[in-house]
């Protein structure tokens, strides 16, 4: 209870003291190389590389793409925020919220009531610092609408004509583009925020490597004197980390590149998380923090995951643990060869005893056969097979296995006797680790 009154007023003292930024309307800009003050940084990969900005103050959405280096705007769009001004408080009271927020969810007309027209996409407000300063309220979307659009028309979403929201549809990927709700929009030069953006990379990379290899203290030092993180959690994360570092499992954890966007002088940072040894990655799933700057410094002021992974319970309640857990994961996923070779004689004896229910088990969803099948296809053909020849069976000698981090081989010699057919071959198996599992996910022969 006292932490979350210190959290509480922390974060109040933050947002009642900052003063905007210098504001240049999106009318006077008259260098195209300017940007909005809240974009950062982004991925680069295709469909990860795109930020929305709503500006309520003009009834305006600007989408913006990133290149690498810095963002542009590609498209604009009328939109109709809540009927209140000012920054969403409280449930009911009509206003759109002012942040930064991601999509949870989307849905298309089948699913929708008319009066979000086409299609919707929920965000997560309230967000880790809404809660902790007492913001709430619920089903803040942005989507389209049947009737004709108007300026200040909402209970608090952002709505748009239909076809501009299928538009921007395609541009958005759930739990990754940031929509930004601002009342007016500033600008910087587009490249000004280069500094921020590798001090934060590299404050992020600084926390990681603290979290492998760095004490308690050095851990803690990154967070805001004033913010209490759950460390609970440390001293059974200790014993994890000393025991898979000292295996041959070359353990480590990776961050991939940053989304990093801003509002209000606190940046929010999403990247994803990954477990890596030298046999297999598991995602533990995507990271958020809320970062603000102290004098020479940057500190968290939050953190919370924005999605886990599909290895993670959904209902998740302690999310610091998700880690620990995954790291449980890895004496049961990550094995030796042993796991390989039950996969293999599990295929070869649900082959044998036509047991097409276990042997479709033993395949990876993207399994393409030899001649091009899809994993249904395969399944279909070999079931035709189980019913053509009175029995099967089917055996292997001189197994070769060879692995990897998540993709292995297995060669060998393979004897296969049916009622109606006999052959000899030499098969190669490639292999893939799917939530931890050998899957087959590629079979290739030659007849001896």
């Amino acid at each position: 209870m006292i932490r979350t009154i210190c959290n509480l007023l922390f974060l109040l003292l933050i947002l009642l003291s900052i003063t905007p930024a210098f504001a240049i309307s999106h009318n006077q800009q008259a260098d195209a190389k300017l940007k909005p003050t809240m974009l950062i940084a982004s991925g680069t990969e295709q469909g990860n590389n795109y930020a929305i900005v709503v500006e309520k103050n003009t009834q305006s959405l600007f989408l913006y793409e990133y290149d690498g280096k810095m963002f542009k705007e590609i498209d604009k769009f009328k939109c109709s925020t809540g009927e209140v001004p000012g920054a969403k408080l409280v449930s009911g009271d009509k206003k759109t919220p002012e942040g930064v927020y991601f999509f949870t969810k989307k849905y298309q007309k089948q699913d929708l009531a008319s009066i979000y027209g086409t299609r919707a996409f929920p965000t997560d407000y309230p967000n880790l610092l809404d809660q902790i300063v007492g913001k709430n309220g619920h089903s803040i979307w942005m989507h389209g609408t049947n009737k004709p659009l108007k300026a200040r028309d909402s209970n608090g979403c952002v709505a748009l004509v239909n076809s501009d929201i299928e538009k921007l549809s395609n541009y958005i990927t759930l739990n990754r583009t940031p929509i930004i709700l601002v009342d007016k929009i500033s600008y910087v030069a587009g490249d000004s925020d280069k500094k921020i953006a590798e001090s934060i990379l590299k404050f992020i990379l600084n926390w990681n490597n603290s979290l492998q290899k760095g004490t308690y203290h050095e851990y803690l030092n990154f967070y805001d004197h004033e913010y209490l993180p759950d460390v609970s959690w440390w001293p059974e994360w200790e014993k994890l980390r000393k025991k898979n570092q000292a295996s041959d499992n070359a353990f480590s954890i990776e961050l991939k590149m940053p989304v990093v966007s801003m509002h209000k002088e606190i940046y929010v940072v999403l990247t994803d998380q990954i477990v890596r040894t030298a046999e297999l990655d598991l995602p533990v799933g995507t990271k958020k923090f809320f970062i603000v700057q102290r004098g020479n410094e940057l500190k968290i002021i939050g953190e919370e995951y924005q999605i886990l992974s599909n290895m993670q319970k959904p209902n998740s309640k302690n999310q610091n643990n998700i880690l620990v857990a995954t790291c449980r994961k890895l004496k049961t996923t990550v094995g030796d060869k042993q796991d390989i070779k039950n996969l293999i004689n599990t295929w070869v004896k649900a082959w044998s005893a036509k047991d097409i229910e276990q042997y479709s088990k033993c395949y990876a969803k993207n399994f393409i056969s030899q001649g091009g099948a899809t994993l249904q296809n395969w399944i279909k053909y070999k079931n035709r097979l189980n019913k053509k020849y009175d029995f099967i069976r089917v055996s292997i000698d001189s197994p070769v296995i060879k692995k990897n981090r998540n993709k292995s081989t297995v060669s060998f010699i393979q004897t296969y006797v049916s009622s109606g057919y006999r052959s000899v071959s030499l098969k190669r198996l490639e292999l893939l680790c799917e939530r931890g599992l050998w899957k087959i996910y590629r079979e290739i022969s030659e007849n001896l």
